[in-house]
Formats: C-alpha cells, sequence, structure tokens
C-alpha cells in the first residue's frame, strides 16, 4: 500500500504489531514522509511516522460483510 492511501477513516494493518488501526490524521512531510495519527482496536489514539519504506508492510483492511 502506498502512503497516499492513507485516509481519514481508513483500516489499516502494519502501522503496529497489534493488529489494524483506523486513521485519526495524516500530515505530510515533503513526499516521503507522513505523520499519521490512529486509533487501535481498544481506542487508544496513538501516532507514528511513515516513510517510503514502510509500505511494503501496509495494507488496507476491508471491512467484513454482515451475516445476511
Amino acid at each position: 500500500m502506498k502512503l497516499e492511501g492513507l485516509t481519514r477513516d481508513a483500516r489499516v494493518s502494519g502501522v503496529t504489531p497489534n493488529g489494524a488501526v483506523t486513521v485519526v490524521d495524516v500530515r505530510w512531510h515533503g513526499e516521503n514522509v507522513a505523520w499519521l495519527a490512529y486509533r487501535d482496536s481498544n481506542g487508544r489514539l496513538g501516532e507514528r511516522l511513515l516513510l517510503r519504506d514502510d509500505e511494503p508492510s501496509l495494507a488496507l483492511v476491508e471491512a467484513g460483510r454482515p451475516w445476511s
């Protein structure tokens, strides 16, 4: 996943070792560094600087479909 795919409310894995997080905010620092504010599955807020080198470990998590 490219850093440009980090958008508000996106669910992303690879940011923390504890599972997927929800993007709260993204701010760019140049073209190769993104500051990410996120909320983990326990509701705790966190932040992290992500570099282009982090892109291979990032993946967009799609919400599951409810049972029909």
